[in-house]
C-alpha cells in the first residue's frame, strides 16, 4: 500500500508518511510522491497518518514513520520501529 524506502547500510525497508500543507489551509498525506489523502483538516490529518502508520507496521513489521513537512522545516511525529525495537514518538 505504501512506498518503501531502502535505507543504506543494512538495506532495511521503511515507510515514511508525510503530512504536507495543501490549499486553503488544508493538509494532505503522501507516501513518497504518491498522494494518499487530500483536503484534510490539521488534527484529523495527523490522526489518520498515525493510524495508517500503526496499521502498516502491524501488518508488515516494517519501520514506519510520520513526518509533518512545511516549507521551513520537517518534524518527526512518530516512528513505529521494526521487530525488537520500541515505538518512538515525538513530544
Amino acid at each position: 500500500m505504501f512506498r518503501a524506502t531502502s535505507l543504506s547500510g543494512d538495506m532495511a525497508m521503511r515507510v515514511v508518511l508525510t503530512i504536507k500543507e495543501s490549499s486553503h489551509g488544508l493538509w494532505r498525506i503522501c507516501s513518497g510522491k504518491a498522494l494518499l489523502y487530500d483536503q484534510l483538516r490539521f488534527a484529523p490529518a495527523i490522526r489518520l497518518a498515525r493510524g495508517l502508520a500503526r496499521d502498516e507496521h502491524a501488518s508488515s513489521g516494517r519501520t514506519v514513520s510520520v513526518e509533518l513537512s512545511c516549507a521551513e522545516f520537517t518534524i518527526a511525529l512518530v516512528q513505529y520501529a521494526g521487530p525488537g525495537a520500541s515505538r518512538r514518538a515525538a513530544a
